[in-house]
């Protein structure tokens, strides 16, 4: 018995000399961790996911909200993008991978889920702040063309703003699942337009009180106006109290309208490069002197052109 343990255990020593150390050095044989506990390449930190623009700490009715996601590979990854339940449309630019929000403009303020979907099935959770928003009033008169500022004005006006929004709420409600644009947006006029009226205050005429959900900009009648970016002609008409009318779909719920003009040079279907001339400024419609009305739509919302252009516009 103690002639076999001399030799055996000599012989075990050796095994462990020579075993032990390989495994330490070889990861293929050395013990792994359980599958599902290792950390899978690209995952996005939940901490870092989501970041908006211009204002960081929350959204505001009527404006557009940048949402930038980090820490994926890919668009292909991406299974879907959602807020307040409905579905985002993601892009890639420069910056990478990004999404734009556009925020009612009757928006109630509170905390809004904003979910991002892998394609592993993999999910990450955000909450998106809305903040009240402030909003002035101005007195304003019914342009004569109109019928002015009498009771019969009054009434023909509201009952043809319900048609007239049916048919932009149509056009602008669809969203063409590629994106049709391509770099920065521009302002829809030559040189430095100035702005006349601001996006998002309360037109109080008479005992009628219209939201004015668009930027006006100074323009003689006839100053050629251009599309803000590549896209398809969606619709061109005329509407009584919008006037002469255009809108461009650039893609992926993004739409822009040029209103009050005086002559269309385009048609439906058409397709526009970035700074196209589409039309001439006019005062057509619901105006009180010739200038050009651009409004811009985020998956059928509303939102301030200005605010828009802070964020897809040169930077």
């Amino acid at each position: 018995m103690k002639t076999l343990l001399a030799i055996t255990l000599p012989i075990l020593l050796l095994i462990l000399y020579f075993v032990v150390p390989e495994q330490k050095n070889n990861p293929e044989k050395a013990p792994q961790p359980p599958r599902e506990e290792a950390e899978k390449p690209g995952m996005p930190s939940p901490e870092t996911l989501v970041s908006l623009a211009p204002d960081p700490a929350a959204a505001i009715p009527g404006e557009p909200a940048r949402i930038i996601i980090r820490g994926v590979a890919s668009l292909s990854d991406i299974e879907s993008l959602t807020f307040d339940d409905k579905p985002v449309p993601v892009f890639s630019d420069e910056s990478g991978m990004a999404a734009l929000v556009g925020i009612d403009f009757h928006k109630k303020p509170g905390s809004y889920p904003l979910v991002l979907t892998l394609d592993d099935s993999r999910i990450f959770k955000e909450n998106l702040e809305v903040k009240p928003r402030v909003v002035a009033t101005a007195e304003f008169d019914i342009p004569e063309q109109l019928g002015g500022n009498t009771p019969k004005a009054e009434h023909e006006l509201t009952a043809t703003l319900s048609t007239d929004s049916s048919v932009l709420d149509s056009v602008t409600a669809k969203v063409n699942p590629e994106q049709l644009w391509s770099g920065p947006f521009r302002l829809p006029l030559g040189g430095d337009p100035m702005v006349t009226d601001t996006y998002g205050y309360s037109r109080k005429t008479g005992s009628v009180s219209l939201s004015h959900l668009g930027t006006d900009f100074r323009a003689a009648e006839g100053t050629p106006v251009h599309a803000i970016n590549s896209g398809e002609v969606a619709y061109t008409g005329t509407l009584r109290n919008f006037g002469k009318t255009v809108i461009i779909d650039h893609g992926l719920g993004i739409m822009t309208m040029y209103m009050h003009l005086s002559e269309i040079g385009v048609e439906a279907g058409d397709n526009v490069g970035k700074g196209d001339p589409v039309a001439k400024s006019g005062n057509t419609g619901y105006s009180l002197g010739p200038h050009l009305h651009l409004s811009v739509r985020i998956g059928g919302f509303s939102i301030d052109p200005m605010k828009f252009l802070e964020l897809m516009g040169p930077k």
